[in-house]
């Protein structure tokens, strides 16, 4: 079984934690997309970031698009 590392981060920090990797003005303009199946990223429907091919990768809140996240790797999760 492949371990990996999950590290969350509560609501209530979400938009500081979003600000530092500098995905919060994006989101909030609409300008970032799930990586999995292309739909627009809000606060609302974001559920993960994570790294893929040296870059921050994003993840809408569809139970499918999560799946493959977090069977491909490590994930930050908002929770």
């Amino acid at each position: 079984m492949k371990k990996g590392v999950i590290k969350a981060v509560h609501d209530d920090d979400l938009e500081q934690f979003l600000d530092s990797l500098g995905l919060l003005k994006k989101i909030r303009k609409g300008k970032m997309r799930c990586a999995k199946c292309n739909t627009t990223i809000t606060l609302e429907n974001f559920q993960c970031v994570y790294p893929e091919e040296g870059k921050i990768k994003v993840c809408c809140s569809k139970l499918e698009c999560y799946r493959k996240v977090i069977n491909w790797g490590e994930v930050i999760i908002n929770e």
